[in-house]
């Protein structure tokens, strides 16, 4: 029975009204309806930052209802790793840091340093799609479990300062700060020392298992969380929680610059590999249920979504569409979820 109750605890929808984590999250993330912005710094300097990535200046103004402006200082520096290679990608992720003092009685009141998520190669639709797909996949894990970054699309003006480029307009997404996610959480963040693993079973069981399915869904083989790679670690009573992020190089998002590992021996990103630690059989069947439970919400995020066009829904509904029917009885979950994992300690 504590097994039950502690995983029903971990996947408390946090898109769900009245749950903790609505009633604790900053305004920020309290609506997913697309925020206008402008963002205005010297992004030529940004872009041949690159893995400099000294903080820049910059002004966030946000307008109001009635057409008021509200201008908050902020700082920009460019942050990851793949996407800051020029060869990769023409315009580099960025980290958002506003002024406290000045964010306040605004929605960005208590925020701290926020990833924005964008077309790496403005001006091509078939990058600001990979961008709706992988905040929709933030937004997916929102549905299935509250221990799930939270996300809110923008609709961001880019105005350089240094004359370099020209004012541009485009999609793009805010992911939660991970202080903030730990602090919802009633965790912390934990710092793990480059190059070193934690051990599997320093993991909360139904956190592992509900990671692990949920990378599997969406077909990315590109995480681990015993070395906290695309995976945020807190700690919650000296329990290790597992939060995954960055799905980019996901089957579902499709990025044309992912590649499938060499070492897994795929054949494309679209192919599946479950990479998940085996926990128990009433541990699974009870991720896999709510998974279950949480098909059709899914599923509508993608089919009713704005900002893919009627090919990409169904592209992306097709590919999720086949991983439901993979875990339709528990015979097909089992031979793949408890055949197919990993032994922890092997």
């Amino acid at each position: 029975m504590a097994l039950a109750v502690g995983a029903a605890a971990a996947w408390a929808s946090a898109e769900a009204p009245g749950s903790l984590s609505a009633q604790s999250a900053p305004s920020l993330f309290d609506t997913h309806e697309v925020l206008p912005l402008t963002l205005a710094a010297d992004f030529g300097q940004l872009v041949r930052d690159r893995r400099a990535s000294p903080d820049r200046p910059a002004t966030l103004t946000l307008t109001g209802p009635t057409g008021g402006e509200r201008r908050i200082p902020a700082e920009l520096r460019t942050r990851g790793e793949f996407r800051l290679d020029p060869s990769n990608c023409a315009f580099p992720p960025l980290r958002l840091d506003v002024d406290a003092d000045e964010a306040r009685g605004s929605v960005f009141e208590g925020q701290q340093e926020l990833k924005i998520v964008s077309s790496c190669r403005p001006g091509r639709a078939s990058y600001d799609r990979l961008v709706a797909l992988e905040y929709l996949a933030y937004r997916a894990y929102g549905v299935i479990t509250d221990r799930s970054f939270r996300v809110r699309p923008i609709r961001m003006t880019l105005v350089d300062t240094g004359g370099a480029r020209a004012e541009e307009t485009r999609y793009a997404f805010l992911i939660e700060d991970d202080e903030a996610l730990a602090a919802r959480l009633g965790a912390t963040v934990f710092d793990l020392e480059e190059g070193r693993n934690l051990p599997a079973s320093a993991f909360d069981p139904t956190s592992t298992v509900m990671t692990a399915i949920f990378e599997y869904m969406i077909g990315n083989p590109d995480w681990s969380e015993v070395a906290g790679h695309n995976v945020e670690i807190l700690d919650r009573g000296g329990t290790a929680l597992a939060v995954p992020y960055d799905f980019d190089f996901s089957g579902l998002v499709d990025a044309p610059y992912a590649t499938a590992p060499p070492e897994y021996g795929l054949d494309s990103v679209r192919e599946r590999l479950y990479r998940g630690w085996c926990g128990s059989e009433m541990t699974t069947a009870l991720v896999l249920g709510r998974f279950r439970e949480t098909r059709e919400q899914v599923l509508a995020l993608f089919a009713r979504s704005e900002e893919l066009d009627e090919g990409a829904r169904r592209r992306a509904t097709r590919y999720l569409e086949a991983f439901y029917d993979a875990i339709d009885t528990d015979e097909r979950a089992r031979r793949r979820f408890l055949r197919d994992c990993r032994e922890v300690g092997a």
